[in-house]
This record gives C-alpha cells, structure tokens and sequence, in this order.
C-alpha cells in the first residue's frame, strides 16, 4: 500500500513537472522567435490570426472553467491541446525564418543520400499510383497530422496518462523548431519538382501538398521583404521531414493506450509512408525525422527526470488548481469524477 501510494504522488509530480516545462517552454518560444523577426525580412501579418486567437481564448477560458469545476480528467487534456495549438504560431514563423537564409538547394544531396540507401522514389510511387486503394489511404493517413496531435492528449486523459499529453506538446515543439533550424543548411524544392513529375502525369495520387508550398518556399527566399500570412501559410520544410516526426510522436504518445496501441503504431507507419508519396519527402527526409522525434523524446525524459531527482520545480505564473496532475485513487475511476 505503502508502494502504491509513493507510485501516485511520482506520478503526480512527474505531470506537475510535464505540464510546468511545457508551459515555459511554449512561452519562452513564442517570445524568442518574435524577437528574431526585426533582425530578418520576414514580417508576420496580425490581420489573419484575430479568429485563431479568439479561438484560443475562448479554449482557454474553458479549460479554465474545467479547472474549477473540478473537471481533472478532461482540464490536463485541454490545457496540453492548447498549447500545442499556440505553439503553431511560433513554429510556423521559424520555419519561414529559417527558408529566408537562401542557402543554396540541397535536392541533388537529398537524391544521392536516397539512391546511397538503395531507394527508387519513381518506383515507389508508380507502384502507390497504380493502386487506387493504397493511394486514397495513403491521402488519409497524410491529412491525420492535426486530428492525431489534437486527439491523442485527449485520449491519453481518458486512460490517465496526463504527463504523457504534454511530453507529447513538448516534444512536437522542439521536433518542429530543431526541424526548423536544420532545414536552414538543406532547404529543397522536393521530390515531385527534382524528378519532373506533375500532378497530371498521376493517376491516383493527389500531390497537392507536393506543389501547394512551393510559391512560399521561393517567395520567402528570393523576395526583399516577405509578408507571412498565417492563413495562407503551409510547411515549407523538406529535410527533415516533420511529417514523419509526428508520426513517430503520435505512435509513442498512444502506445500507453493498449486496446489502441497497435493500430496507431500501423497508422503512423502509413502516415510517415505518406510524407514520401503525397508530400515532397525524400527517404532520408523521413528517417532524419524519425531521428529527431526519438531525440526530443530523449531530451524531454532526461530533463523531467533531472527535475525529479533534483527536486527542483519551474515556477508557476498561476494559481495553482488543485488537483493538477492528479491520478485517481485507488478505488476512484476517471468517469467517478
């Protein structure tokens, strides 16, 4: 019993730790990349973001509520999809950022690296396009990036698992910002552009979102001054592959959700399949994604274990609401509550 008990209070101070960081994390963030703009030639447009903002305004203050209310199982959940959501801002504008550099293009690297690991992209996808089954899966696993990444803190919350939910916003932050940063030395018009196939020479594959970023991609690169629009923005980075970094995060996050586990983890496998076929990724994009996905991870496990060990807490810039992090006790199930 003695056991038990000690095990809960970790827990609980495991997903104090979790939910802490992740706040200053985000925050911290958001501050550091607006305050790189003035020194680049992108500008950001306010105009866009006033119904995102109100958005997440009005999610906040619901979560607030849950809090109050005494909603512990759902208010982790939704505070954790907020912040992912926040972070969106910050981690859009970097990867802009990092195009602006001009560095020259790396596609013919990215295409030796391929052919160095024995991988015929024109083969693989002629064999995608002649299977219109394959293709349309493949289309959906590709679009399940968001709804996965909104639904998994959710579904976590369920099984109890809230540290988990913001281990996953904290580790999809520096995947996207350690993306970011790297994609500065390897910038890439991608796949569909560098082997000259165009979406009519397709049969079953919709390589919208192979093409969809280019006119940014050039634009932010070669214009004087680039206005990003939020609204009209969309990732512009090739190598490595956030696609199949996301794919891996959200294989990790589930597995703590057995009756699932398995079905995500065959998901995500197609979905990190799909950044090649339905995207502009080469291979070596989506394995130095799933790279840096594991090294996220690994950093953010270490610095909590740090902070547990250390007993060292970050502070907080709220009233603390009771309950934060708690686990049910024994006897107490989630829908009790």
């Amino acid at each position: 019993m003695a056991a038990d008990k000690q095990r809960a209070a970790s827990m609980d101070q495991d997903t104090t730790n979790a939910r802490r960081l992740a706040f200053w994390f985000t925050a911290a963030s958001t501050v550091a990349v607006f305050a790189l703009i003035p020194f680049t030639k992108v500008r950001f447009s306010w105009v866009d973001l006033g119904g995102f903002l109100g958005f997440l305004i009005a999610a906040t203050l619901f979560c607030v509520f849950c809090w109050r209310r005494g909603m512990h199982s759902l208010a982790p959940a939704l505070e954790a999809v907020i912040m992912g959501l926040f972070l969106t801002i910050p981690v859009l504008i970097a990867t802009y950022l990092a195009a602006s550099f001009d560095l020259p293009m790396a596609d013919d690297v990215l295409v030796r690296a391929d052919q160095a690991l024995g991988f015929d992209w024109e083969a693989f996808i002629g064999f995608v396009d002649a299977h219109s089954l394959l293709a349309r899966v493949l289309a959906r696993a590709y679009s399940s990036f968001a709804p996965q990444l909104l639904a998994i803190p959710l579904l976590l919350a369920v099984v109890g698992r809230y540290e988990r939910a913001y281990k996953l916003i904290l580790c999809y932050g520096i995947v996207c910002y350690i993306s970011s940063i790297v994609s500065i030395w390897f910038p890439a018009l991608g796949t569909y552009t560098t082997y000259h196939v165009p979406q009519d020479h397709l049969r079953n594959i919709n390589a919208y979102y192979g093409f969809a970023s280019l006119p940014d991609f050039i634009s932010v690169r070669t214009a004087p001054l680039f206005t990003l629009s939020f609204n009209n923005a969309s990732g512009i980075v090739t190598f490595p592959s956030v696609h199949a970094a996301a794919a891996s995060l959200c294989a990790w996050a589930a597995w703590e959700v057995r009756p699932v586990r398995y079905a995500f983890v065959g998901w995500n496998v197609l979905m990190a399949a799909s950044a090649i076929s339905h995207a502009n990724h080469y291979l070596v994009d989506v394995l130095a994604g799933i790279a840096i996905a594991a090294l996220s991870v690994l950093v953010v496990n270490c610095s909590l274990y740090w902070m547990s060990r250390a007993k060292w807490q970050m502070p907080w810039p709220f009233p603390e609401d009771k309950g934060a992090g708690a686990h049910p006790a024994e006897g107490e199930t989630l829908a009790s509550r």
